[in-house]
């Protein structure tokens, strides 16, 4: 416990003394904003950092340092925050391309070389912006890759989860977290059984449609997940299964794309990893990311 407080002490004090100092970027007319980080020099690419549910970009920055990392190989470092949003990600979208297009034009990068990912929320973001801006060609960018930390991905299968997380009545936080979910879901999208059509629209992945819905949209895009799987922690801490954990949705989906010929779609899972900067074990955290691991894979696509 003393050694994971002194690492996280470590973190907070690198990201304070060593890196470029975040700029906070506000706007009038919303209250989302975003901190950018600037490399010395030429910027040469882009990377926006996403944020979990109810998460700020500050506690992203104190867990991580992707951000180091890649400002020291030249890119900009965007951290989003999403005051404002809504459950089909339309305000989100949105606000990226903002960000985007200021910063693209602000310092002459290419839009072929911004990418994108983040934790939960944040890497379902990632993975809808991907496929909206191949489906519909509404975004102002294309990711040049995804990178996506445990995502949620298929709406159809989240739904009856939520629903056994309620019935079970086992964990007070899984059952809160289930009860508020599930309401934004079935305001924005109806039932599953009823709606069908909205499920195959939004979701990110489905597993009852062949071609995986909006996942085929993927195929020519770079995508990097990690999960941990942790089941015997989701058993005691949560009273879930495998079925209940985001791992059974993401390794469908990655070999889905696998199956249908995608070179670059690569999962990472990780065992033991997972743990929140407070020092309790969490596998739905920002520690089961290998930094530069991660920032590697992202520099490889950026490069080519």
């Amino acid at each position: 416990m003393k050694l994971k407080f002194l690492f996280t002490l470590f973190i907070v004090f690198s990201i304070s003394t060593f890196a470029q100092q975040p700029e906070k970027i506000t706007f009038k007319n919303t209250p989302n904003f975003y901190y950018k980080i600037l490399p010395e020099g030429k910027p040469e690419g882009m990377i926006i950092i996403l944020p979990g549910s109810g998460e700020s970009p500050e506690r992203v920055m104190n867990q991580i340092y992707l951000d180091e990392l890649a400002v020291e190989k030249k890119l900009i470092v965007v951290f989003p925050s999403f005051d404002d949003g809504d459950f089909k990600m339309n305000i989100e979208q949105k606000f990226l391309d903002r960000i985007a297009k200021d910063i693209v034009e602000k310092y002459k990068i290419s839009k072929d070389k911004i990418a994108i990912g983040g934790l939960s929320y944040g890497g379902m973001l990632a993975v809808k912006y991907a496929e909206m801006a191949v489906r519909d060609k509404n975004t102002y960018f294309t990711p040049n890759s995804i990178f996506a930390l445990d995502p949620p991905l298929d709406y159809e299968k989240i739904y009856y989860q939520l629903h056994r997380d309620i019935e079970r009545n086992f964990s007070e936080a899984a059952v809160n977290e289930a009860k508020s979910f599930s309401k934004e879901m079935i305001e924005a999208l109806g039932y599953p059984d009823k709606n069908k059509e909205n499920y195959i629209k939004e979701s990110m992945f489905l597993y009852t449609e062949k071609d995986g819905g909006n996942a085929k949209y993927l195929m020519n895009i770079p995508v990097l997940i990690y999960t941990e799987p942790a089941i015997m922690w989701q058993m005691n801490n949560r009273g879930r299964d495998l079925y209940d954990t985001n791992c059974i949705s993401i390794t469908a989906m990655m070999n889905l794309l696998k199956l249908k010929g995608h070179k670059n779609a690569d999962l990472i899972i990780v065992n033991d990893r997972g743990v929140r900067p407070e020092g309790f074990r969490h596998p739905h955290s920002w520690s089961i990311m290998d930094p530069e691991e991660c920032l590697n894979w992202i520099l490889k696509h950026l490069n080519q």
